[in-house]
């Protein structure tokens, strides 16, 4: 009933409005007479108004003629006031929508691929020609292609590169910076997600993936400095832009001193002749610093950055010209030499479960650097770190890296193991950084790699030689089921061996090719964990050694290269503290230390005998001549250095009154201090072989802590 009302409503008013507007427009009236409405009739004309037909054929009113338009409009906005739910045009209910939004975002073009950020004297070149960095505006509804034509705008160079570009963006921090990849999603780069990486804070780095962009200064008319503010030089009265204008100034100072310097010696010279030109755009001009010749158009760009060339120079011939390293030693005592002694790197871990909770607060590391001096103590212990608490942990932490994040033959080399989660967590970052620090701060090698491993840290790529050997158990079970599979059973592993990559033929003419594929995506899938690790090395600048001194750092990283400790090398380091000879004391002395003899050469045999050394794998009651050594000294290693090795002594005194201090007791174990490499032996509880091996062994199972009791 409401409706019926409504529309009877509607249709009143709609008539109504229609001999309204027929009123005051004849024309309206005749062309609206036939859709009256049925059961109403209008009225042939409008009172008050007469009809002539034009020339045209139209009906004019004769009063009123020309104000018709505005009447008409006047009565549509009445009756809208009046009736405003009928004749106001109803809106869509629907939410209007924003115009997209745009984010204003610092760019920065590089010219070829890098690790790091630019220096300061890096960005002016990259800006003369046309690089650099600029402020860039960006939809956020924009895909990657309207992205990539924006950026093109900007950087005309950018087309050079046909779209082989990518998004890097460096963490915050002073200096040059790492580098880190800004993924690209699916349909790759959007104006969202580029916002959500810049977060206003930093430059975007746009990153060459395999060419380089020429650096050559552009003119300043060029098109890339078209948007950049301008100012005219008060000497050449050129418009510099802005950014530009410091160091134009500067270079066309010196330009006119020394064209005004050449133009006067010339006319001493030339006796009256007509002088020469000044210095043109196709002569050289010196530079001030390094007196070299170089093309005007180019001194600008060298002089920028011939201070660093020097500086860099100096540093090298004084530290790291390969000149200077003769052998192995020389290279280890160049990485002690970058240590950082004024500042620390503080550890402070307890013994239980030592690998992970270093690992965890090695990471944690916020405040410091491992370039700095490493300095550790064990929580709840009394031990000072004076070196041997470091080369304790950096000895324990380089055998926990071999266990948890390599894997393979010890004696033929590890790889890394595939872990996306150590990968995620950085693990084999720090695993890098640890390996760095021990080598520079007295700590073990890691001789433990295998070569085409340690190929790929020196040299960054894959070997040309053979298929490195696999160390995967899964990929090894996979390898020995495809070479023993005979007849139709070689397609039971189809799914495996295509996940491997391999899409030939499988059949029994194509093994050695499906192997060969198999053994080829076990070494690759673990690039992403060497890159990783030898990000870590770069602490010390040891990633940039290795490729330069691959043949004497082969020995560090490679198994079987390094002299392990043993007896003659324990033997050779003790240094007895005799009392007066001819006396008990002396035999006493004399007696224990070829008891401790016996005891050291005992130990080498059982390590002969089970393989090699023991020390890892025989757990925590198995003595062997690593961890007395390590008990002793801090270190189960042989120094790596050359003169520290010839310096390694191993004190051994000998207490003849514990029983004057004590009072009666039965028993007293040897007591070591590792810091002084010095092993106390109480002489009156050690009287044959067995006792002395039975304190020593129980001594060193239990008694690393550094404690009285």
């Amino acid at each position: 009933m409401t409706d019926s009302n409504e529309n009877s409503l509607r249709n009143m008013a709609t008539t109504l409005l229609n001999m309204l507007r027929s009123a005051s427009d004849p024309t309206a009236q005749r062309q609206n007479l036939p859709s009256a409405v049925p059961g109403h009739h209008l009225p042939s004309s409008a009172p008050g108004h007469s009809l002539e037909r034009t020339s045209l054929g139209q009906a004019t009113g004769v009063q009123g003629h020309g104000e018709t338009p505005s009447c008409s409009t006047s009565i549509q906005h009445n009756m809208a006031r009046s009736f405003p739910g009928l004749f106001n045009k109803k809106k869509g209910k629907g939410i209007k929508r924003p115009g997209a939004k745009t984010s204003s975002i610092i760019f920065f073009l590089l010219n070829k691929p890098m690790e790091k950020t630019p220096k300061v004297s890096e960005e002016m070149t990259l800006l003369q020609a046309g690089l650099g960095k600029k402020l860039i505006p960006i939809p956020h509804d924009a895909s990657h292609k309207e992205i990539s034509d924006i950026l093109c705008e900007s950087y005309p160079k950018l087309k050079d590169l046909e779209g082989a570009w990518l998004i890097h963006k460096a963490m915050g921090g002073a200096g040059q910076r790492k580098l880190n990849l800004v993924t690209p999603e699916d349909v790759g780069y959007t104006g969202t997600s580029l916002s959500k990486s810049w977060g206003g804070r930093g430059y975007l780095y746009i990153m060459p993936i395999q060419q380089e962009l020429d650096t050559t200064p552009l003119p300043f008319t060029s098109k890339e400095f078209q948007g950049m503010p301008k100012a005219r030089c008060s000497s050449c009265l050129e418009l510099i832009p802005l950014q530009l204008l410091t160091n134009h100034v500067q270079t066309c100072m010196t330009m006119s001193e020394t064209n005004e310097t050449d133009d006067e010696v010339t006319i001493l010279e030339d006796d009256g002749n007509e002088p020469k030109s000044p210095v043109g755009s196709d002569q050289n001009v010196s530079c001030p610093m390094c007196a070299e010749q170089f093309p005007e158009d180019s001194i600008q760009m060298h002089a920028s950055t011939c201070g660093d060339e020097e500086s860099n120079s100096v540093i090298l011939a004084a530290s790291e010209s390969p000149s200077n390293f003769n052998s192995t030693s020389d290279i280890i005592k160049s990485l002690e030499d970058r240590v950082d002694q004024s500042k620390t790197f503080n550890i402070n871990v307890t013994r239980d479960d030592l690998y992970q909770r270093g690992l965890k607060q090695w990471a944690r590391q916020k405040q410091s650097s491992p370039k700095n001096r490493l300095l550790v103590s064990f929580i709840g212990e009394q031990g000072i770190d004076d070196g041997a608490l470091r080369r304790e942990f950096l000895t324990e932490m380089m055998r926990g890296l071999e266990l948890h994040l390599f894997e393979g033959d010890a004696h033929q080399g590890k790889n890394p193991k595939y872990s996306i989660s150590n990968l995620q967590e950085n693990k084999f970052k720090i695993c890098g950084e640890i390996i760095a620090t021990s080598l520079a701060q007295g700590g073990p090698a890691p001789n433990f790699f295998s070569t085409w491993s340690y190929h790929f840290l020196c040299h960054g790529k894959m070997p040309d030689k053979d298929v490195p050997e696999v160390t995967d158990l899964e990929i090894q079970n996979l390898i020995e089921q495809v070479e023993s599979a005979e007849g139709e059973k070689l397609p039971e592993y189809c799914d495996a061996i295509i996940a491997c990559g391999y899409t030939g033929p499988i059949n029994e003419d194509h093994k050695k090719a499906i192997t060969d594929a198999i053994r080829l995506h076990s070494v690759m899938r673990l690039i992403p964990m060497l890159s990783q690790l030898k990000e870590g090395l770069s602490v010390y600048g040891l990633d940039d050694l290795l490729p330069q001194h691959h043949q004497a750092l082969q020995q560090v990283f490679l198994p079987g290269n390094l002299k392990q400790v043993d007896a003659d090398f324990m033997v050779k380091a003790l240094s007895p503290q005799y009392s007066e000879k001819g006396s008990l004391r002396h035999w006493k002395e004399v007696t224990i230390i070829n008891f401790f003899q016996d005891l050291l050469q005992n130990l080498e045999d059982q390590a002969d005998d089970l393989g090699g050394s023991s020390s890892a794998e025989s757990g925590p009651k198995q003595l062997s001549l690593e961890k007395l050594c390590q008990w002793i000294s801090g270190q189960a290693h042989i120094p790596l250095v050359e003169t520290e090795r010839d310096r390694f002594k191993i004190i051994v005194n000998f207490d003849h009154d514990c029983t004057s201090r004590y009072g009666p007791h039965t028993i007293c174990f040897p007591t070591v201090s590792a810091c002084a490499v010095s092993i106390t032996m109480p002489t009156q509880h050690i009287t044959s072989y067995a006792e002395l091996e039975e304190l020593i062994c129980q001594a060193v199972c239990d008694g690393f802590q550094f404690a009285k009791h």
